[in-house]
């Protein structure tokens, strides 16, 4: 596999059989621990109905449904969501391409693959419903294949910036242990 990041400006992109490859390779690819961005945000958010974009191996969508959220997580990596549904969860193998579903009041998003189109910004869009909020996290790096959360805030139609900072994280033993500052999008739908 190549290395997830090639350059600082252009990051490497796997494909879903790579990435599944990856977690059917080793029984843990990450730390297990939410991140910590989610958990800061949603604790201050009323539990509602939440979509975790990527979901992995469901650390994310553990923490909200352990904090009275119905959450769903979606993941391209059948390993990933055989994982987050061992923890009691709700996940279903989709490309986000193809995801369709009723809105809900939080989309998590954290390093996933969004693509960097007006198609997926839209889709994206109508995933949040009234008054529900975009959380949108990523490393702190350059792509035009992928939406970043800088690209995003500019591309939103629908949706409010609330916030659009740079956040220094701390570093856990895992896969994405080497990134130290993540950029956070935090969008709310008013209505």
């Amino acid at each position: 596999m190549h290395n997830s990041h090639q350059s600082e400006h252009r990051p490497y992109v796997p494909t879903p059989a790579e990435m599944e490859e990856r977690y059917r390779s080793t029984d843990q690819v990450w730390s297990g621990k939410p991140n910590s961005t989610l958990v800061d945000y949603a604790a201050e958010l009323a539990p509602g109905t939440a979509l975790d974009v990527g979901c992995g191996e469901g650390a994310d969508a553990l923490w909200l449904k352990n904090h009275g959220w119905d959450v769903l997580g979606i993941d391209f990596a059948p390993t990933a969501v055989a994982r987050t549904r061992a923890l009691g969860v709700a996940a279903q193998v989709a490309m986000f391409s193809g995801f369709s579903h009723e809105p809900f009041d939080l989309v998590s998003v954290h390093y996933g693959g969004i693509r960097a189109t007006s198609e997926e910004v839209e889709k994206l869009e109508h995933l949040v419903a009234p008054g529900g909020t975009l959380l949108f996290v990523h490393h702190d790096m350059e792509s035009t294949e992928l939406a970043m959360p800088e690209w995003l805030a500019h591309n939103l139609r629908e949706l409010e910036t609330v916030t659009l900072a740079r956040r220094e994280r701390h570093l856990a033993e895992s896969a994405g242990a080497h990134h130290r500052t993540d950029v956070v999008l935090v969008a709310k739908r008013v209505g």
